[in-house]
């Protein structure tokens, strides 16, 4: 059952981040219909967050009380009605508060899914499987990019929008009747001993968590590599025709390709962290080091294109880049849970809607860098690659150099890994 878990979880996640890169690669056909400018559709693109890390944490926390599979099946249902109402879509405004709503609403799904599938598996495989999920928001961005364009292509902008929403039909139906909410019957005596201790918790006590440093600064290189998530889904394929010189079926395919070889390369990052935690058990080493070496060396590959534009250098530099950098998406939320594991939900909806208010800033930064630029776009576009180039960096540094995840022991957790490890 478990794993049935993770590949619904895996498909609601390319459902989740196909939503989100849509409009980038409908960038192009929706600016000319509806005559956008470079600092208009910044504002789009920013639009989406403004909501999103508010309502993540909201989310997570109904999820932890009411279900992971309640709550899940109403947001997904609510994509779906807003994808559909893209069709009525036939101005600025009504695009902004498209977005924001549908932001609002997806906010929630990335730390509902980190928590949920934390339940059913043991530690020993919570960076693989939380690297799924990753995965899942990297084919929705990038691997079915093709797919995407070719539907945008053909069928419109608004269809092809529209479309999407009737898959968000089809998972919300099949999540509700293929999956469990908890893996066994011990999990459920484990979660009362877990409510129990929720009502203990002080505000003032939380509050010096979220500082200490493992919590603050697992969240800003999250914070980071999340503003690397929204450039890609932004302006990645605008960068690659417009700068590269790709055409449109050729960025499709670039962006494919970026997608595929990055999932490969986060995933193997995060069986290694796993392999060397199951082997040593030392958080620091398995999961700080080489997450944060990774960030660091991806950082340097995506600086590299402003020197090296090729196309051919900029797809491996990308590919790289991205893979490295986010190393951090399926580690962090373990290191979160860690520190609070009876709030699990809650902890990765903190981290996840922190690393989110990147998303308020990257596009619409980015857009009004390229405006500023005047008629030398390629030096705006450079210049907004090295900004996040040195942010990653900077943060990585200070990641492995702060972070010192709680070393514990947990009845509670050992009780639900061996009933996970059953299954």
């Amino acid at each position: 059952m478990r794993w049935v878990v993770l590949v619904l979880l895996f498909f609601g996640a390319i459902i989740n981040f196909a939503d989100k890169s849509i409009i980038g690669l409908a960038a192009v056909p929706i600016m000319e219909d509806l005559d956008l400018s470079y600092a208009e559709w910044g504002l789009v693109g920013s639009a989406y967050y403004w909501l999103y890390p508010v309502t993540g944490i909201i989310g997570a926390a109904y999820a932890d009380k009411f279900g992971a599979k309640k709550v899940l099946g109403i947001i997904m249902l609510t994509w779906a009605v807003l994808q559909f109402g893209v069709l009525a879509v036939t101005a600025l405004p009504l695009l902004v508060i498209y977005r924001i709503l549908l932001g609002a609403f997806e906010g929630p799904y990335s730390p509902i899914a980190y928590s949920h599938a934390d339940r059913w598996f043991p530690p020993k495989l919570r960076g693989f499987a939380n690297s799924v999920i990753v995965s899942g928001g990297t084919v929705g961005a990038m691997i079915i990019a093709p797919l995407l364009v070719a539907m945008i292509t053909m069928l419109g902008w608004k269809v092809a929008f529209a479309c999407l929403g009737a898959v968000s039909v089809v998972w919300a139906i099949a999540f509700q009747f293929l999956t469990k909410e908890n893996p066994v019957k011990a999990y459920e005596k484990a979660k009362e001993k877990k409510k129990r201790k929720l009502e203990k918790i002080r505000f003032k006590d939380f509050g010096k968590l979220l500082v200490s440093p493992a919590a603050l600064f697992t969240t800003l290189a999250y914070f980071s590599t999340y503003i690397l998530v929204v450039w890609i889904a932004v302006w990645l394929p605008v960068y690659l025709i417009e700068v590269v010189g790709m055409s449109q079926g050729q960025m499709g395919i670039g962006v494919m390709v970026i997608g595929i070889a990055s999932v490969l390369i986060y995933m193997s990052v995060s069986t290694l962290s796993d392999r060397l935690f199951k082997k040593n058990q030392n958080w620091r080493v398995s999961r700080v080091y080489i997450v944060g070496a990774a960030m660091i060396i991806g950082a340097l590959f995506l600086s590299s294109i402003i020197i090296f534009p090729n196309p051919v250098w900029a797809v491996v530099a990308m590919c790289l880049a991205k893979g490295l950098t986010y190393a951090i998406l399926p580690i962090g939320p373990t290191i979160m849970i860690n520190e609070l594991p009876e709030r699990g939900g809650l902890m990765t909806s903190i981290l996840t809607s922190s690393g989110n208010i990147a998303g308020i800033l990257a596009p619409m930064v980015t857009g009004l860098i390229i405006k500023l630029s005047g008629s030398d776009k390629i030096f705006g576009y450079n210049l907004s690659v090295l900004f996040m180039a040195g942010l990653v960096f900077l943060f990585a540094v200070l990641f492995i150099t702060l972070v010192k995840p709680t070393v514990r022991q947990h009845q509670d957790t050992a009780t639900e890994s061996q009933s996970a490890e059953s299954l």
